[in-house]
């Protein structure tokens, strides 16, 4: 069976080694990753390290796949949603940041594939648009302040 992938390519008006520092630092997840109401974590992200983070009532283990520094970060998610992988690539131009970032998952019938595919597709909009917001919020804490004379 082939995987369900959905993407969202934008860009934020902030260096890319500050977007990276910010999706990385699991202390700031609930500022971003929707619904996020806390991450418990042992030491610095790296690949292989796991971190919990709660949403709500829910808890889900994730673990680091993929981290290269400052251009790319990804997850596997170990709970409620197993099979979901999350990837963030970041492209620097000047002082700002093309972001891209792609859901996959790994469908396990052919039932769960024709779900995923299309109603599911909605809903993978609406959370990628809403991550690229947060995301987008944290520009204005990221810009020096303006002086006035």
């Amino acid at each position: 069976m082939r995987p369900v992938a959905h993407t969202r390519i934008d860009s934020v008006q902030v260096p890319m080694a500050q977007v990276f520092a910010f999706l990385t630092s699991p202390g700031r997840m609930p500022d971003w990753l929707p619904a996020c109401t806390g991450v418990e974590y042992e030491a610095p992200l790296k690949r292989g390290a796991r971190f919990t983070a709660h949403f709500g009532e829910r808890v889900t283990e994730f673990e680091v796949v993929d981290f290269s520094p400052p251009a790319t970060f990804g997850w596997a998610e170990r709970g409620e949603r197993n099979g979901y992988k999350t990837f963030f690539r970041l492209d620097g131009k000047g002082g700002s940041t093309a972001l891209t970032i792609r859901e996959v998952w790994m469908p396990r019938s052919l039932g769960a594939w024709l779900r995923g595919h299309f109603r599911e597709k909605r809903e993978a909009e609406r959370r990628l648009s809403g991550l690229v917001e947060r995301v987008r919020a944290m520009e204005s804490a990221c810009r020096p302040a303006e002086r006035t004379l």
